[in-house]
């Protein structure tokens, strides 16, 4: 069925866009262009540069299968977490992040974002469980 050829294709695709690498990327995406983080706030790439609790969570979210990505602001850090779920990516027809957004106190925000057609990342009207 040529519906089912579609799906397979998109399937492939998606596939292809899942390595971490490349979640991550879309994850930063994510964080900058929504605001998830204050304007100005800087990337943490070390894991021993992380508040001790924020660097325990990312190593849950890698053991998960999940990206992460932290960023520092005066005082205060966050630490991102994302996953792309297949079946919502294929749904959509398009990379559908799960992110989950955490500070130093505990979880923040979770919802799924997908990017827009003017190329804008969008919070998704439902949510689907959390990646740590």
């Amino acid at each position: 069925m040529p519906g089912e050829t579609h799906l397979d294709d998109t399937t492939l695709q998606l596939r292809k866009l899942q390595p971490s690498s490349h979640i991550e990327r879309l994850l930063q995406a994510v964080v900058v262009n929504a605001g998830l983080v204050p304007r100005g706030a800087r990337q943490i790439t070390h894991p021993d540069e992380m508040p001790k609790e924020l660097r325990r969570l990312a190593k849950l979210a890698v053991r998960a299968g999940c990206a992460w990505s932290c960023w520092t602001h005066d005082s205060q850090s966050w630490l991102a977490t994302a996953e792309m779920p297949l079946p919502l990516s294929r749904e959509r027809g398009a990379p559908v992040l799960q992110v989950d957004v955490y500070d130093e106190n505990g979880p923040q925000d979770s919802a799924l974002w997908m990017p827009g057609r003017d190329g804008k990342w969008n919070r998704c009207p439902s949510g689907e469980p959390s990646c740590v």
